[in-house]
């Protein structure tokens, strides 16, 4: 295993670098000349190369210095950036959140968050989206701390916090026909191409089934199982699609049409963390504003849990 370098030596040869020359080196780490040489010659001896050349009386790196500088570079940055942050938790201005969400729910969180950085300007959020089972896995084993699933997977070790039955709406391009109805049906889907969310999802599926029921042929024209590809699509001319409430709100103020679909098709969402964690002062923040922002939309429900 090699042995760890002189961080003085390194820390020399990075002002060297710098600065251009020993002296002033010297200078800036309050040492003499003749010390801050020795340093240089004893890291030249750790590492088995020769670092500067003498080029018209001043020093210049030599290839293999130039790596090494570069590699030092980063490791005091990084160093210096974790200093940073230590003074930032001591004085209680750092902070972070992890969050977990299946990519449905993803769709879901970009607002709460935004509301979360202005509550909490001094915590840095980290979110992943991965499948309802990779979240699980992440909140026990503690990759990460609040989790946005399905209801549909197990939760052993896991305590829900909240659930959410979001509705769904009907998005259309703008200027569309249909969107002078005050409400959209599956018979006035009829002939309409589509822009389907995945059977996969649970929107999708629901919706399928809907069709079905209703003798409605599906002309799906693209299908994808992210509800903000669905807005996007839409807005480009290619279909029809039906998202859930947050998505469809994000489509208006894009310049779409969103009108109420019915049978009731809806989304759920269980917001869960590790049942033997505590909830942090970030946690009933986040959750707070969960309920702020998804039961501000028509139609929301937040559930009681049944677990």
């Amino acid at each position: 295993m090699p042995r760890s370098l002189s961080q003085r030596g390194l820390q020399a040869f990075q002002l060297t670098v710098l600065t251009g020359s020993v002296s002033a080196a010297a200078d800036t780490l309050a040492r003499s000349q003749p010390a801050v040489s020795r340093l240089l010659k004893e890291l030249e001896e750790e590492i088995g190369f020769r670092l500067f050349d003498r080029v018209k009386g001043r020093l210049q790196p030599t290839g293999a210095g130039k790596l090494l500088f570069a590699e030092v570079q980063r490791s005091f940055i990084g160093l210096d950036r974790i200093a940073s942050i230590a003074g930032e938790i001591r004085q209680g201005r750092r902070g972070t959140l992890s969050l977990g969400a299946m990519p449905a729910a993803a769709t879901l969180l970009p607002r709460v968050l935004r509301e979360f950085t202005l509550a909490r300007p001094g915590t840095a959020v980290a979110f992943h989206t991965v499948p309802s089972e990779a979240v699980v896995q992440m909140l026990l084993t503690q990759g990460c701390e609040l989790g946005f699933i399905s209801p549909a997977i197990p939760t052993p070790g896991l305590r829900t916090e909240r659930r959410y039955s979001i509705p769904c709406a009907c998005i259309l391009p703008p200027g569309h026909p249909l969107a002078e109805r005050e409400g959209i049906g599956p018979d006035d889907l009829r002939g309409e191409a589509l822009v389907a969310l995945s059977a996969a999802t649970s929107i999708g599926s629901q919706f399928a089934t809907i069709l079905e029921q209703h003798g409605v042929d599906k002309l799906t024209q693209v299908e994808t199982h992210l509800s903000y590809i669905v807005s996007d699509l839409v807005m480009a001319g290619l279909g029809i699609g039906v998202v859930d409430a947050i998505t469809a709100a994000a489509h208006v103020s894009k310049g779409g049409a969103a009108r109420p679909f019915a049978p009731r098709i809806s989304f759920e969402v269980r917001v869960v963390h590790a049942a033997e964690t505590e909830v942090s002062a970030n946690l009933l923040v986040m959750l707070g504003l969960c309920d702020r922002v998804f039961c501000a939309l028509p139609g929301v429900m937040a559930l009681a849990d049944d677990s």
